[in-house]
């Protein structure tokens, strides 16, 4: 498989890759490529110019790590998981009769790659 970021500007074909499912699956990936002596880079929506997550041996791909874990409507908090899209995480506020404050114009983003990178609108 060949991961390339939405401009085409970097791309990398890694040896393996991971979809882990939960917390414990991801703890299992990070850790047994760490004993091999390996690397891994987490796959988001490849909204970056850069090559930050061309993996060459090991990759997370967090597509099925996603969703809102927990809401907790009072206080108007969520907890999200990483591979959640921008764009799927305005849908599942929606539902809740919440929304974020601000939002960029660009929703492809996962939220761990907005946060991570400062993502601002």
């Amino acid at each position: 498989m060949t991961w390339s970021n939405w401009a085409g500007t970097a791309k990398a074909t890694p040896q393996r890759v991971h979809r882990p499912r939960s917390t414990v699956e991801i703890a299992e990936v990070v850790a047994g490529v760490a004993d091999a002596g390996r690397r891994v880079r987490a796959w988001g929506s490849g909204h970056s110019f850069t090559a930050i997550a061309a993996a060459d041996s090991d990759a997370l791909d967090l597509t099925a790590w996603t969703g809102i874990e927990r809401a907790d409507l009072e206080n108007q908090q969520v907890t999200v998981r990483s591979g959640t899209t921008l764009r799927t995480l305005n849908a599942a506020l929606d539902a809740l009769g919440l929304a974020m404050t601000n939002l960029g114009d660009i929703d492809a983003q996962t939220i761990a790659g907005a946060i991570s990178t400062g993502t601002h609108g």
